[in-house]
């Protein structure tokens, strides 16, 4: 990475990696001038935005809280190589997870608004030509308590397996309420409620290995009707630098109705280009052991993602090959290429 992307100049200041980065036109961070402020028994610090000549900010919107820049609660000398170990591995994590809408980060606790329409436009080696259009959103209520945030989800992305199944997958619709119980340092807690009726609630672990590499456990436990289930995903990321970023998922989740245990892993290699373009190279294998033991899909892929013309348009290409299966049928294995123009507003 060039210096003219700007580098985060600070010391032993906790970054949460599941938010989202300050993103400037001329590179991924800024430069940094830290001033602190005690917000929830931490020490936050607010940093000045460096400004673009030709993309004037206001003053009001300059000060920006980054979620890199907090304090643990102690000052231990293990509290300070975990602020050290976590900020040095912060940078690139958060700018692709931002990047690339990971759904599996931005339903952490810390998450603020988002509103996404995307339109993908598939061809099917076999099955020819299909098109899908997608509303998910997560925001405040007016004159609600800020933990308490509305969820619409037409995409079924609360399914952990989501991100490693096809394009031609359609998950559950979902409307609900969720509630940012906790975030603080390496845990967040919150608890979600929808129609179906549906109620749930997650934990997640973050924790930093070395200065390059981060683990991260997510929990969830749910009730929806008479069905118990609960899943359990399993996160380790490694930065080998600012350009490249590597993270390899694993997801069991069983319910107490017929589908038994279902399992899946994926790898995703981020490549950064600039400040708007980015390569997600990606392999998953995802399977079920009711009414026996198969894998029910698997997929190689490469998605190319970049922003355009406005900051909140985006386009993606990705062309994959799939391998899928369903009872019963003949194992289906063919190449899909899909076009995705997207509509997103991010913190509004």
């Amino acid at each position: 990475m060039t210096q003219a992307k700007g580098q985060v100049q600070i010391e032993a200041l906790v970054c949460e990696v599941n938010q989202s980065a300050v993103v400037t036109d001329t590179g991924r961070f800024t430069d940094l001038d830290v001033n602190e402020q005690e917000v929830d028994g931490q020490e936050v610090t607010k940093p000045v935005i460096e400004k673009d000549p030709d993309h004037a900010i206001p003053a009001q919107a300059a000060e920006v809280i980054d979620p890199c820049l907090t304090h643990s609660a102690d000052d231990t000398a293990f509290d300070q190589a975990f602020d050290y170990l976590n900020t040095k591995f912060c940078q690139p994590a958060i700018w692709f997870d931002n990047f690339f809408v990971d759904e599996r980060t931005l339903e952490d606790a810390r998450a603020g608004t988002l509103v996404r329409w995307t339109n993908d436009f598939s061809y099917y080696e076999k099955e020819g030509f299909k098109y899908r259009a997608n509303i998910n959103a997560r925001f405040n209520l007016p004159g609600a308590n800020q933990k308490l945030k509305l969820i619409i989800d037409s995409q079924g992305l609360d399914d952990p397996f989501a991100f490693m199944k096809g394009p031609d997958d359609e998950g559950e619709a979902d409307i609900g309420l969720r509630y940012d119980w906790y975030a603080k340092d390496r845990v967040s807690f919150n608890i979600k409620a929808n129609f179906k009726p549906k109620l749930e609630a997650r934990w997640r672990y973050t924790y930093p290995i070395s200065q390059g590499t981060l683990a991260r456990l997510t929990q969830k436990i749910y009730q929806e009707k008479k069905v118990t289930g609960e899943s359990s995903e399993f996160d380790i990321e490694h930065s080998f630098d600012e350009d490249f970023l590597l993270r390899w998922s694993a997801v069991i989740q069983y319910e107490n109705r017929n589908n038994g245990w279902e399992f899946g892993s994926s790898v995703n290699l981020y490549h950064y280009i600039s400040s708007k373009q980015a390569l997600n190279y990606i392999a998953s294998i995802y399977g079920v052991d009711t009414p026996y033991h198969y894998v029910e899909n698997a997929r190689v892929a490469v998605t190319y993602r970049q922003n355009f013309a406005r900051d909140w348009l985006f386009f993606e290409i990705t062309p994959e090959y799939n391998w899928s299966k369903e009872v019963d049928t003949d194992r289906l294995d063919q190449a899909i290429i899909t076009f995705r123009l997207e509509v997103m507003f991010q913190n509004i």
